[in-house]
């Protein structure tokens, strides 16, 4: 539990996800070498094939998942922020975590950007309002000053 506890605090997970980070451990956990079976890895010594850990991510890296064509139009974005949770185990697949609806993504077409990391304390909604508010409050100023000048 100190390696998942040390992989959700070094990405500033929620800690509602620890079950995603026990699995994703476990995965990498039988493909890496250990004491116990010398000289292979566990997942060798059950199966008799040297796993491949090519597909390997950091938990929790951003992910930019590719958008279908036929999911868009013309103009919207080809691709979608999201969070690395694993590998899905009924497919070839990656298992993703899209902050802004809350769903579970599982995509082949993935591209990732290992060293960043989602801003979990910012949420989407608050940067919307604080941006309408923005404008608001910039556009009553402007309408307040324009009287004074022309009194001037």
């Amino acid at each position: 539990m100190n390696m998942v506890r040390s992989m959700l605090i070094e990405k500033k997970f929620p800690k509602n996800f620890w079950p995603k980070a026990v699995n994703w451990l476990v995965h990498v956990l039988n493909r890496s070498p250990t004491l116990a079976v010398r000289n292979i890895t566990p997942k060798e010594a059950w199966s008799q094939i040297k796993p491949s850990v090519s597909y390997f991510k950091n938990f929790g890296c951003t992910a930019y998942v590719h958008i279908p064509d036929n999911k868009r139009t013309k103009l919207d974005d080809r691709s979608l922020k999201c969070v690395f949770l694993g590998v899905s185990g009924e497919s070839k697949a990656y298992r993703l975590f899209d902050p802004l609806s809350k769903t579970i993504i599982i995509s082949r077409y993935v591209r990732f950007e290992e060293e960043g990391s989602w801003d979990w304390d910012n949420s989407y909604e608050e940067a919307i309002l604080v941006d309408l508010e923005w404008s608001d409050s910039n556009t009553a100023a402007t309408n307040a000053e324009e009287p004074t000048d022309t009194n001037a």
